[in-house]
């Protein structure tokens, strides 16, 4: 049985290239996700945000 998309009968949409590109892009995108997550912890930790930093100054 043939499948329907035609770009899957192509030999390019196959193989080890999307393959690599996944994992470049995986890669990528978790060192951007990551980054992103770090700053928004630091600025709550060191900006006061949501008053963590007034809860913590209390606390001492």
């Amino acid at each position: 049985m043939d499948p329907l998309d035609p770009a899957l009968q192509s030999t390019a949409v196959s193989g080890v290239k999307p393959l690599l590109t996944l994992a470049i892009f995986a890669g990528l995108g978790s060192f951007f996700l990551g980054a992103l997550v770090t700053a928004i912890r630091r600025g709550m930790k060191e900006d006061g945000w949501f008053k963590f930093n007034k809860d913590e100054k209390e606390q001492d």
